[in-house]
């Protein structure tokens, strides 16, 4: 099927032109004589490119982008500007807004069509890509689910029928051992299932804007001593206190406490997850400009380069030689509510030696504090 262009255009002549152009190349072309017109066209036909003219009365090219970007069903089509005016002159403006390219008139239509082609196979990569992604997302889930699901549950039927058929024949003793596996397994199954459902609300937060925003506005005034009770909780359920070394000093960051505390208690659980008892798990922070640091330390079995490269959600690493529960969906919980919150998360990590990483996230305002 030949592909559907959109050309906004208030020129008749030019639209003409243009359209000789690209019919004689293959595509089919929709036209529109002025922005209002175009963004109407645009969302009943949905094309699979625009061309855009900037100066033109009523609702000029950058209204009519703008508009555009705000739809879900236009806000990824390839965009590109037809100008005669200097492309210096509206390039960053136009780029900020999401044009893909600028055309000088008069066109070139050869340059215009190499334009046009160009753009639709960034597409069509950027499509197979996503599918790719979706279709490896989709093996990790099948992979990993089951067993992390399974497990524990299969631990939970098979002590519940212990208990129901030998209860009479137990001592108080044998009932409370098996009351305390058949919690242990629960546990581990909500937390598979707490995880997931975190998740899920990071997908959503990115399209929540006045949420994203009050997270921000509202923030912590007292990071330190968040970061100070989490580390404590996961050092006692990993039996590792001693282990725990706490380098704090005072902090605040522009992220509600909620937020916050997913953070720092993925990144923490890993150090310890993945660092042998009796090993050190360190945690301090640091200020830097308008930016609060904490980084967690651990003298676990590290991870090589291609491994850091490649951490994405629901990967977990050498899980043939090495026993671990989760999915590996921690790192990327709290890398996604860092980015939300215009912070970052950066690991360096050596085979042997452990592993550091580095949350950073913007101090509050003067005004917020």
């Amino acid at each position: 099927m030949a592909k559907r262009i959109l050309c906004i255009e208030d020129d008749p002549q030019m639209r003409l032109i243009v359209q000789m152009a690209l019919e004689y190349a293959g595509y089919e072309m929709e036209e529109a004589a002025d922005g209002k017109q175009g963004l109407n066209r645009a969302m009943e036909i949905t094309p699979d490119l625009i061309l855009c003219d900037i100066n033109m009365p009523g609702m000029n090219g950058f209204e009519t982008l703008e508009e555009l970007r705000k739809h879900k069903s236009t806000s990824y089509i390839p965009f590109i500007f037809m100008t005669g005016d200097s492309p210096q002159k509206y390039l960053r403006k136009g780029m900020n807004l999401g044009a893909s390219d600028f055309i000088m008139k008069p066109i070139d239509m050869q340059d215009l069509l190499k334009a046009i082609e160009v753009r639709l196979q960034e597409v069509e990569r950027n499509k197979a890509e996503a599918q790719k992604a979706v279709a490896d997302l989709s093996e990790s889930i099948t992979r990993a689910l089951p067993h992390e699901l399974r497990t524990p549950m299969t631990g939970i039927l098979g002590l519940a029928e212990l208990l129901k058929v030998q209860a009479a024949e137990m001592t108080p003793a044998d009932v409370k051992d098996l009351a305390e596996s058949l919690f242990n397994s629960a546990v581990r199954m909500n937390q598979t299932l707490e995880k997931f459902w975190i998740y899920t609300q990071c997908l959503l937060l990115r399209k929540d804007g006045p949420k994203m925003a009050a997270s921000r506005q509202t923030g912590i005034k007292h990071a330190d001593i968040i970061i100070r009770r989490v580390a404590q909780e996961a050092a006692v359920s990993y039996k590792r206190q001693a282990d725990l070394t706490l380098d704090l000093s005072s902090l605040s960051v522009a992220i509600s406490e909620k937020y916050f505390e997913q953070v720092v208690s993925q990144i923490i659980e890993n150090a310890f997850k993945f660092s042998a008892s009796g090993t050190n798990v360190n945690i301090s922070t640091a200020a830097e400009d308008t930016k609060g640091l904490i980084i967690i330390k651990d003298k676990g079995r590290g991870m090589s380069g291609d491994q850091l490269q490649n951490i994405h959600a629901f990967m977990q690493f050498d899980r043939e030689r090495h026993e671990q529960q989760g999915l590996g969906l921690g790192l990327m919980i709290a890398n996604r509510l860092l980015i939300i919150h215009d912070g970052k998360l950066e690991i360096t990590s050596e085979l042997g030696q452990g592993t550091a990483m580095t949350i950073t996230l913007p101090h509050l305002s003067e005004q917020q504090i």
